[in-house]
Order: C-alpha cells, then structure tokens, then sequence
C-alpha cells in the first residue's frame, strides 16, 4: 500500500512539473530546467545567495513604493533563515522558497504597472517560472519527491538577469549596493582586530602571565600617553577579573556612548528621541551580552558566541548580516561590534517603530518595538505587546524591558550585577 501511494504521489508530480513545464516552455522554452527541477537539492547557502542577489536586482528596477516591502522581506528572510536552521534538522530550502515567494510575488505583480516594456516581459517569465515551481515543491514538500535545485535558482536567476556572476556564490565581503538598498549610509569603518586575537589567545605582557596582562591593560586606559583613538582597541584584549569590572563597565560605558554618538551622527534622529536611543544601546547590550565581547577559556581569548551565529557585545547574527557587516570586524573587534549593533538599533528606531507609531498602540513602547524588532526582523516589531506571542520571546522581552527600565532610570552601571558582585 506504502508503495503504491507512492508512486501515484509521484505520478501526480510527475504530471503536474509537465504541466507546468508546458505552460511556462509556452512563454519562454528557457524555463523547462527552472519548473521541472532534478539533481540534488540546494543548500540553505545557496537559496540565501539566491535570494540576495534577486532582491538586489529587484531593488533596481522596482518603483519607490515597493523598495519599503522589499527591504522588510528581505530582512525577515534573513531572520527566518536562522530560525530555521537552529530547530529544523530537515532541508530547510523548500519552506523557505515557499514562504518567501508568497510575499515576493504580490509585490512583484503591483509593480507590474510602473515598469517598462522589455523589464515587464523580464519579469513575466521569472514570475511564470516561480509560480510553476512553488506549485510543483508545495505538492511534494510534504512527500521529500521534490527539491528546489541549483540549476532551478540559477535558471531562475538569468530569466531576471542578475548578471554574469554565480547567483549561489556565498560572498562574506560587504556588499555596498546591499547597504545601500537597506538605508545604511557609506561603508562601515574598517575593524581592529588584534592578531593575538585572532591567533585565539590573550598576548602575555608581563612575567605575572593573564593576570599581570589584565592590570597592564587596565593601566593602559588610564595612561595618557594613548591617544583616544586607540584606547578602545585594549578592550579587546581585555577578560576583566573582579578586581577589574569597575574598571572594564566604565569603559564599556565610554565605548558604548561614543558608538551611539556615532550612529546619530551618520542618520537623522528628531532630537527629542535621542536619549531613548542611547537608552536602548545601553539596554541592547547589557540583555545580549553583559557588555561583554569576549570570554576567556583557559588562555584562549574567545568571541562571545551564540549557537545561531550572534557574535560579540551586540550578538549581531552573522547570517543575518552577512554583506552588511565584516564578519571578522564583528567577532574581533568591540568597537566595530558595538557600532554595527548602534547602527541597526536606529535602523529599527527610526524606519520601524516611530514611523509606526508603536508608542501609540495599545501597550505600545517604542524602545521595546526597536528591540522586538533588532531581535526578531521587521515582522517582530509588535511581538512584545502581542498576546498570542510565544512565552519563550515574551521572556526575552520582558528581560530586555527589566534592564531598559534600569538604565532609563540612570543605573545602567547595574550591568555589574552580571559578574557576580
């Protein structure tokens, strides 16, 4: 019986990727290899490259009014990505193409309109092709018989012509035009990341060994002979021991202020939401990392690091930002960390939760809107008032609201509570 229900599934498959192979041959024979895929399945690298590169094309074509939609399915995309992969152990490729394409192809088919004629027959044949396949890998997503492949990406990628390039290359450098597309202004300084640091051990100064090394670097922030530039760069060779956490918060604290400073001075923010913001950085990364960006193993320096990927003091999610952010920036360096976190913080602040009016919605804060969102993609933003939400983020919202509170208060110094005195 198992067997014989089988293969009717797969004859019903197997008819259905003809049909729609028929249908989509009639616009454009090109698109036969995209609706009736074979060979192995992609891999969630490459549906992400995918992915990445179509909405870049996207963003070039598409008229202002979608450009907002666009950047919100795209940042969810991202997150939803890692959500995936840390509790499904199964191909995580199919949902994901089928979630994504079910909120892509509205936005593609309002845009129609405001296109020009050779771009509108461009995108007839991506969207005929997209609709086929979804049809096909929604049929036989719950039986394993289909998968989405490489060559049904890349086919899909050349009928949009997003270039020469292979569209499933996973590329870890900063990607400009990416950044651009998102709102994010200029490139982002360039990281200092200590080579004791990425040999994974913290550089003896002294005969005294760790400890010794500790107070010397502790010395080096009071000494005035570094230039301020510099004296942000000892923190990452800095574990604090407990004589030391005083000393290390306070210098955290100057870090911290400084990124803040930075970010408002790269994007606009009404003066009036000001303060709220440098609260909610203090706040950011007291709850993500105790204003840490290294824990100490041994003799081993290590990046504070999550299972999904969150690295350093504003567990910035690796995948998540990929092309936005250097990764070895964000793992290596505390200054590049606190700035890029900074950064996306008044991303989510300023294009998210006033825009949205979130301090005007029943149990509305715009702090824990921003956090909400930093934490779980634009289509969090309302997750801290939601009653339906899952008690697992309610508990992560609610932390985050605890510290927001203490640090509006004008104890953000509380953080100390984290190392044990």
């Amino acid at each position: 019986m198992k067997i014989l229900c089988a293969a009717v599934v797969l004859t019903l498959l197997l008819v259905a990727g003809l049909d729609a192979q028929r249908a989509a041959t009639a616009v454009d024979p090109r698109l036969a290899q995209i609706t009736l895929p074979a060979g192995s399945g992609a891999d969630w690298r490459q549906w992400d490259s995918f992915f990445t590169n179509i909405v870049k094309k996207l963003a070039s074509d598409l008229p202002e009014s979608q450009r907002a939609q666009l950047q919100d399915l795209f940042l969810d995309s991202r997150y939803q990505l890692v959500q995936t992969l840390s509790v499904s152990p199964s191909d995580p490729v199919p949902s994901l193409f089928l979630d994504t394409w079910n909120r892509l192809s509205p936005i593609l088919n309002q845009s129609m309109s405001a296109l020009s004629p050779q771009v509108v027959g461009q995108y007839k044949g991506f969207i005929t092709a997209m609709d086929s396949a979804a049809s096909l890998t929604s049929l036989g997503q719950r039986f394993g018989l289909v998968q989405v492949t490489p060559d049904m990406l890349r086919g899909a990628s050349k009928l949009l012509g997003t270039g020469d390039a292979d569209p499933l290359a996973y590329v870890l450098d900063v990607d400009d035009s990416l950044r651009a597309f998102l709102g994010f202004t200029g490139a982002p300084s360039a990281p200092h990341v200590s080579p004791a640091i990425e040999e994974g051990a913290l550089r003896p100064l002294g005969p005294g060994g760790a400890r010794s090394a500790s107070a010397a670097l502790r010395s080096w922030f009071i000494a005035p002979a570094f230039a301020a530039d510099d004296e942000f760069d000892r923190l990452n060779l800095w574990v604090p021991q407990a004589p030391e956490v005083n000393d290390y918060l306070s210098e955290v604290r100057k870090l911290l202020t400084q990124a803040s400073t930075a970010a408002l001075g790269k994007y606009k923010l009404a003066p009036q939401y000001q303060p709220l913001f440098r609260q909610v950085v203090f706040s950011a990364a007291w709850q993500e990392s105790c204003w840490r960006q290294f824990v100490r193993k041994g003799e081993k320096l290590t990046p504070l690091a999550s299972a999904t990927g969150d690295v350093g003091m504003m567990q910035v999610n690796r995948q998540t930002w990929r092309g936005l952010y250097d990764l070895k920036g964000l793992s290596g360096d505390i200054e590049y960390n606190s700035n890029a976190g900074s950064e996306i913080l008044l991303y989510y602040l300023s294009r998210y939760a006033i825009p949205k009016k979130e301090d005007k919605q029943p149990g509305g804060q715009l702090a824990r809107a921003t956090y909400s969102a930093y934490n779980g993609g634009p289509r969090a933003l309302g997750r801290y008032r939601n009653p339906s939400t899952a008690p697992a983020w309610k508990k992560v919202d609610e932390a985050f609201w605890t510290k927001f509170r203490s640090v509006s208060s004008g104890k953000e110094m509380g953080v100390k509570s984290c190392y044990g005195s």
